[in-house]
């Protein structure tokens, strides 16, 4: 079965199940961060393992549901939960959810993520709004995985996060009493955490924050003429800035004492943009 025909039988069982609900505009959470959607009116929940042709979750943190609902009169699809290229899946279909959202007449994409960072001005609780990426995973999902129904194969990408949306975060933040900056996030493929040499190298690079997610989202999004915000929240200092030990149990300690911040933000968000 071609990835087509995969995302045509996913949007149409969605379709089925909330009667034809069209979203304009979707959120990814990640690590931790699903405790944090403004509640929904109208709301619809779907497992990822009722939906055919969908990858599953296998992390600790991302729960694995897409919930549809109304948030003051704006139309909301989230992906609780995400795939990673480490959990085994084959890079070309991490395109699937994020396709299957353009069919289904998504137009805005917020992708969020807990990152470490680089960048002392950001520290943990801080929000990195996201201004360009680096792509370290060695790979890519669109590879191979052409079809001219998703978008062109060769695609600019000078605009990866849209700018206009970009202010509008940045704003929000403020409102929020979020501490935020822009940055530039980097891709590794992860699952084990970065090492102190590499995170030097990345910050040489040009680097804010990095994590084992997001470019792989971004790149099959903006393919398909999906607009995107990154939203990348500090859990943690990258290897060797700080004198301690990282694991996965802090990431999601610190993206939860965030929760309450990143709800008042998705309120602003949801309707501004």
């Amino acid at each position: 079965m071609t990835q087509l025909a995969q995302v045509k039988k996913a949007a149409a069982y969605i379709n089925k199940k909330t009667k034809n609900f069209k979203p304009e505009i979707a959120l990814i959470t990640g690590s931790g961060l699903a405790g944090s959607i403004p509640p929904l009116e109208k709301e619809v929940k779907i497992p990822y393992t009722s939906i055919p042709g969908f990858l599953q979750s296998t992390v600790p943190g991302h729960s694995g549901n897409l919930i549809f609902g109304v948030y003051k009169g704006r139309n909301i699809v989230v992906m609780q939960g995400r795939f990673h290229y480490y959990e085994g899946h084959p890079m070309k279909d991490l395109a699937i959810s994020i396709r299957t959202l353009k069919m289904l007449g998504v137009e805005k994409l917020l992708v969020s993520a807990a990152v470490g960072s680089m960048d002392l001005k950001l520290k943990p609780g801080a929000l990195c709004v996201l201004k360009d990426h680096i792509n370290f995973m060695c790979n890519n999902p669109l590879i191979g995985n052409h079809d001219p129904a998703f978008g062109p194969m060769f695609f600019d990408l000078s605009e990866a996060y849209d700018k206009g949306m970009r202010k509008v975060a940045l704003s929000a933040a403020k409102k929020a009493g979020v501490t935020a900056g822009e940055g530039v996030y980097l891709a590794a493929t992860g699952p084990n955490f970065e090492t102190p040499a590499e995170i030097q190298m990345f910050k040489k690079w040009g680097a804010t924050v990095v994590g084992m997610s997001v470019v792989p989202e971004v790149l099959v999004a903006r393919q398909c003429g999906i607009s995107v915000l990154g939203l990348a929240w500090v859990s943690n200092m990258g290897c060797g800035i700080e004198k301690k030990p990282l694991s996965h149990a802090q990431t999601i300690s610190e993206t939860k004492k965030i929760e309450g911040k990143f709800k008042k933000l998705l309120e602003i968000l949801f309707v501004k943009l």
